[in-house]
C-alpha cells in the first residue's frame, strides 16, 4: 500500500542537469519509495534555468532559489546542504534522493547514511566515483532512457544557391582508415574485458551467498552486489532486470525453487564441458585433503592442484570455487562463510 513506502525527500541540484530527467528518475523512484518532499535548487533567473519553470508545475516540485553572488561560488549547492541536514535533523524521513553529478556532495551523503537513512543517487556516468560509492544507491541516468547531454550545434544557413553536384565519396587516407580499425579493436576489447569483469562479479557474488546445496537465492546475489557496488544496474549491460542479467551472461543455471510459502528463483553456475583430466584432478584434490570430518577446505585443494602442476585455465572457470560447482561432482559446506569445504558428492561416488 501506498502509505507502507518509505517517506524520502527528493533534492534536485538544477546547476548539474537539464529537467528532462525528471520525470523518469520520479518514476523510478516512487516504485519503492513515498517522495513527501520535492525541491530543486539554482537561479531560476538566468537563461540556463529558464526551462526548469514548465517541469516544476508538471511534478509539484518547490523550487529554492539561489542568486549568484559571488563569481566562483555554488550557492546552490550550499543551500541543498544546509536544507538536507535540517531535514536529516527533523527525523521525519527514511532517505534521500540527491539528483546531481557533483562530487561536492559526497560529504553530505556519506553523513545521511551515518545516521541510519538511505541515500539514492541519480545523475551522469561522468559522476565522481567518490559520489557514487557514498550512495547506498546510485543510478544513471542514461539507464532511464535519458540521453547524453550533447552540445547544441549552429543551424545550417540558409542559401536559394542550387546544390552543387554530388560529388564522389572520397577515400579515407590509409593512416586514417587503420586508425577506425584500431578504434574498433580496441571497442572489442574493451567491450570483452568488462564482460569478463561482470562474470566475475557476478559469480563473487554467488560465492558469497550460495547455500550448502549450491543453490543461491537471486534476489540475494542482486542484494550483495548492490550493497558493494552503489552503481550496479542490470540496465548499464543492456538487461531489463537481474534475471535476464544472468540469463545473457550464460554462466549460470536459473529454476525456480519453494522459498516459505512459495516460489522463488536460485540459481547456480552451470555445468561446463570440463576437461576430463581436470575433473579426475579435482576429484583427487578433494580426496586428498580430506580432515577427520571427510571435508576437504578450498586451500588444501588448491595447493594440491598447484603442487601437481593443474592450472585453473583448464577449467575454462574463473575460479576454483566455480570449478567445483561447475562440475558438478561435489558437497560444499558453509557456504556463505569464508571457510568453504568440500567432499566428493554422489555423483561423483557413482561415477
Amino acid at each position: 500500500m501506498k502509505h507502507d513506502l518509505p517517506n524520502f525527500a527528493l533534492l534536485i541540484d538544477a546547476d548539474n542537469d537539464t529537467p528532462d530527467i525528471i520525470a523518469p528518475i520520479i518514476e523510478e523512484i516512487t516504485r519503492d519509495a513515498r517522495l513527501s518532499v520535492r525541491r530543486v535548487y539554482g537561479d531560476f533567473t538566468t537563461p540556463q534555468l529558464a526551462r526548469w519553470r514548465e517541469t516544476l508545475a508538471n511534478h509539484g516540485i518547490h523550487p529554492i532559489q539561489q542568486y549568484r553572488n559571488t563569481v566562483g561560488k555554488n550557492a546552490s549547492d550550499s543551500a541543498l546542504i544546509i536544507d538536507a541536514m535540517d531535514l536529516l535533523h527533523g527525523r521525519r524521513l527514511d532517505g534521500f534522493c540527491l539528483v546531481s553529478s557533483d562530487g561536492d556532495f559526497t560529504r553530505l551523503a556519506t553523513r545521511i547514511r551515518e545516521d541510519g537513512l538511505s541515500v539514492v543517487g541519480f545523475g551522469r556516468k561522468h559522476a565522481p566515483k567518490a559520489f557514487v560509492s557514498a550512495c547506498e544507491r546510485y543510478i544513471y541516468v542514461e539507464n532511464l532512457g535519458i540521453p547524453p547531454v550533447i552540445a547544441p550545434t549552429q543551424p545550417a544557413i540558409a542559401t536559394t544557391q542550387p546544390s552543387p553536384p554530388a560529388a564522389a565519396p572520397a577515400q579515407l587516407p590509409s593512416n586514417q582508415n587503420s586508425d577506425t580499425k584500431t578504434r574498433s579493436a580496441a571497442g572489442k576489447a574493451s567491450a570483452q574485458t568488462e564482460q569478463i569483469k561482470l562474470k566475475s562479479s557476478l559469480l563473487r557474488a554467488y560465492t558469497n551467498v550460495a547455500d550448502e546445496d549450491g543453490w543461491a537465492l537471486v534476489s540475494r546475489i542482486a542484494l550483495y552486489l548492490r550493497a558493494n557496488h552503489s552503481d550496479f544496474d542490470p540496465r548499464s549491460h543492456g538487461a531489463s532486470n537481474f534475471i535476464k542479467l544472468l540469463q545473457a551472461s550464460g554462466t549460470f543455471e536459473l529454476k525456480q525453487r519453494k522459498q516459505g510459502n512459495g516460489t522463488a528463483h536460485f540459481c547456480r553456475p552451470a555445468k561446463r564441458q570440463m576437461n576430463p583430466a581436470y575433473i579426475a584432478a579435482l576429484k583427487s584434490a578433494v580426496s586428498a585433503g580430506q580432515g577427520p570430518n571427510g571435508w576437504s577446505s578450498l586451500a588444501a585443494i588448491g595447493n594440491y592442484l598447484r603442487d601437481h602442476g593443474h592450472n585453473l585455465e583448464d577449467s575454462a572457470c574463473s575460479s576454483l570455487t566455480e570449478a567445483l560447482h561447475a562440475s558438478g561432482q561435489f558437497d560444499m559446506s558453509d557456504a556463505g562463510g569464508a571457510n568453504k569445504e568440500f567432499r566428493l558428492g554422489k555423483n561423483a561416488k557413482e561415477a
